[in-house]
């Protein structure tokens, strides 16, 4: 009767598997991210219309990434209104978030901070809160912590101040030795702070420019510093929903203000007896020019740099054929937008069309777009956040993706690739801070926007640096090498093909997964609280290695399948599937199964660098508290489906290849494909130990049988690969076992047949 009971649960579990198997062939891979996901804050985002949000400290190879959080995303409540600095080191990939101020009452993406590294080491961070105050707050950064917030009020500068703060843009010029701090602040004009102890202390420093216009906001202004003795900036005359917005360039530089020709046009920024408008700088752009066949109207900056060459490039939005003489109120306003890409090159300005932006993101904002970005340190490259493929603009994309885009004709022409594909919600708002010529940090926000102060949005990005990552190798999730972070053996429901109970225990869910099972958790409506596990995962040898945390994920935009973990207790991060990536096959040398039924796929989050070690510890936990509250639990479309671990080596290429060559351990991987019909590969390595050893490779079926020797004979260290043809074997689970020296280790795998 037992045998009975385990020969119908095999044949359900080879059903399921096998519906999984051929159901997954007619589906369509979503969140494809082309390069190694980082997820910076689970929580954040930056406004529009502020310079970018994060700095690299080249001196001590780490980045910084500012952003402000929402009670409508991750954390609910408990995080509305943060003021975020995240510090990520790259060698280690540790990562810490620092909460530097919070207004709970007063979310708003303008309030995110702005950084700066002084030349001491130290780093400044200056923010405020949007519409509501007149206080600029700051804080110093030791190395260690963040010192207490000081502040400047405006209402103690000579006259006063008669409109509230948005924004901080903050750049230091060392042949001046003073800061600068440029602020939406008095009589609605841009204004700026000054230091000239390193942030230490501000003082009011003048108005650098103003207008006759009766609007909230005289001009929208990015800036660019050469961090010597030069401050570019571009900017618009108001908002676009208030006037026929053009695009405006000039210059400061030893007190004064000039056009891009060198031309002065204030001899005295620091003095308010004439403030120039402007119609004193130069036109970069004007409302109602024509690209082609389109009327480009109500202009709009997005990003602009200033290269080492001397020649500056800017990014605009404009409304395509606007016809609307009035933009107010923007409800009533559906616009479609184009990028244009315009280049100084020391004498002139010119224009290139890029392509399609989409419609507006926000209700209320007629003009708010994905935006885009220029590469500081590559005057050939950009990225662009936009709903229509630039490679064809007829293609309607549903999301926001972003497009990388490389010139070599100066920006007259762009070739395009996209970095993410098929994304169940927006990529929006890319940044790229100054690094250098062979490192790039790419950092965007993934989620759903719905206004500056509501949105589910998450901070991530890809570090291009320079280094060489092996291939990765998937090692799945089970009994024999995951327990409680207690240290007690895994105890779980199951193993059966059901959800697991609302029972806070881990459920063993097999016809699932990787090796045929998944733990899973919040598998019902009511949701569950589950134990902390942790999963140990042998090395092949003590060199520096990446790690992921590989779960499920259902791409049904309702769907926001997660999950919590971290290589230690105390470096957790919540990862959603949302915005995470989806596993791809081409990055390993094993091949893990990627999609099951009901469109589910492999996702991947990066947890980490570890270095010097020969096994690790992933912490994983379940999450399934609903976005954008505390409580309560809520299962089903925020459940957790843990399957594995992978890991890759990191170093030079020829570190890289003597892992290969030179093995410095047993392993047994996972055979792949798996499942498989009717033929799978087997991968082994076997140390150098100084002599040969005697290797056997077996197959054995469910009920311990022999069934095929694949290998049997003295192996000298190295990695090898064995294929085994099955097609005369029955469908059904395998068990393979590798045994050399003293080593033994079994794996097992399934055919369909």
């Amino acid at each position: 009767m037992k045998f009975k009971i385990v020969r119908i649960h095999f044949l359900l579990m080879i059903i399921m598997v096998s519906l999984n198997y051929t159901r997954t062939q007619a589906q369509t891979a979503r969140d494809i991210v082309n390069g190694n996901l980082i997820q910076f804050n689970d929580n954040g985002f930056w406004c529009w219309f502020q310079d970018e949000r994060a700095i690299v400290d080249v001196n001590v190879g780490k980045i910084v990434v500012g952003s402000s959080a929402s009670g409508a995303g991750s954390g609910g409540s408990l995080r509305n209104g943060a003021n975020d600095a995240v510090i990520f080191d790259f060698e280690t990939g540790e990562l810490q978030r620092y909460e530097l101020a919070r207004w709970s009452n007063n979310c708003d993406d303008h309030n995110a901070p702005a950084f700066l590294v002084r030349p001491d080491g130290k780093y400044i961070a200056l923010y405020d809160q949007h519409y509501d105050n007149y206080v600029t707050r700051y804080r110093i950064f030791d190395g260690t912590e963040w010192a207490p917030e000081q502040t400047y009020d405006w209402r103690t500068k000579p006259g006063g101040i008669d409109y509230t703060l948005a924004y901080n843009n903050v750049y230091y010029l060392s042949e001046e030795n003073r800061m600068y701090n440029f602020q939406r602040a008095n009589h609605r004009s841009p204004n700026f702070l000054i230091s000239s102890d390193l942030g230490n202390t501000w003082l009011w420093g003048g108005q650098l420019s103003t207008n006759t216009s009766n609007s909230y906001n005289k001009g929208y202004y990015k800036y660019w510093s050469n961090g010597l003795d030069r401050i570019d900036f571009v900017f618009t005359e108001q908002h676009p929903r208030d006037t026929l917005t053009s695009i405006y360039h000039g210059y400061i530089k030893g007190g004064k203000a000039y056009r891009s020709d060198g031309l002065q046009v204030d001899a005295d920024i620091f003095d308010t007896t004439f403030i120039p408008a402007y119609w004193n700088f130069t036109k970069v752009f004007g409302d109602r020019t024509m690209m082609g066949t389109i009327k480009m109207r109500r202009c709009w900056q997005a990003d602009m740099v200033r290269y080492s060459d001397g020649t500056i490039a800017t990014i605009i939005t404009a409304r395509s054929n606007d016809s609307i003489s009035t933009g107010y109120p923007d409800t009533n306003v559906k616009s479609e937008h184009s990028f244009i890409y315009c280049r100084y090159d020391g004498v002139s300005w010119s224009a290139t069309y890029l392509g399609k932006a989409g419609q507006k993101l926000y209700s209320s904002e007629g003009d708010y777009t994905g935006l885009a970005a220029l590469c500081p340190n590559d005057p050939s490259t950009i990225y662009i956040s936009t709903t229509s493929d630039p490679r064809d603009t007829s293609i309607n994309l549903g999301v926001h993706e972003i497009f990388k885009g490389v010139s070599s004709d100066n920006g007259a022409s762009w070739a395009w690739t996209p970095i993410t594909q098929n994304s169940v919600r927006d990529n929006l708002r890319p940044i790229v801070p100054a690094w250098d010529e062979n490192n790039t940090a790419l950092l965007w926000c993934r989620g759903t926007y719905t206004s500056a102060q509501s949105y589910d949005l998450v901070v991530v990005g890809i570090i291009e640096r320079d280094e060489t990552t092996g291939k990765k190798t998937y090692v799945d999730a089970t009994i024999a090498n995951t327990i409680f972070l207690s240290g007690n053996s895994l105890i779980t429901t199951g193993p059966d093909t059901n959800a697991g109970a609302t029972d806070g225990q881990w459920h063993l869910r097999t016809g699932w997964g990787n090796g045929g099972d998944v733990l899973t958790s919040a598998e019902l409506v009511a949701g569950e609280n589950t134990p902390t596990i942790k999963t140990r995962i042998d090395m092949p040898d003590d060199g520096q290695y990446d790690i992921w945390v590989n779960f499920w994920g259902n791409q049904i935009k309702t769907s926001d399948w997660r999950i919590k973990a971290g290589l230690s207790p105390d470096r957790m991060q919540v990862f959603r599937s949302m915005a995470s990536k989806k596993v791809d096959s081409v990055d390993y040398n094993n091949s893990p199964m990627l999609s099951g039924t009901g469109n589910t796929y492999l996702y991947q989050a990066y947890l980490g660098r570890v270095s010097g070690v020969y096994f690790i510890d992933v912490i994983v936990d379940d999450s399934a508290y609903q976005v954008g509250t505390t409580s309560p639990l809520r299962g089903d479309v925020n459940r957790t489906w843990y399957d594995g671990v992978s890991y890759a080596k990191v170093g030079s290429a020829d570190q890289v290849s003597e892992l290969i060559t030179k093995p410095q351990k047993f392993i047994l991987n996972q055979n792949y494909p798996n499942p498989f019909n009717p033929e799978t590969k087997i991968e082994y390595q076997i140390p150098n130990e100084g002599t040969k050893n005697a290797v056997t490779l077996r197959v054995y079926d469910l009920l311990g049988r022999e069934v095929a020797v694949l290998v049997n004979e003295q192996k000298p260290a190295g990695r090898y690969e064995v294929k085994w043809d099955a097609s005369k074997m029955a469908s059904g689970i395998y068990f393979y076992r590798l045994k050399a020296g003293k080593y033994s280790n079994t794996k097992k795998m399934i055919l369909i047949r």
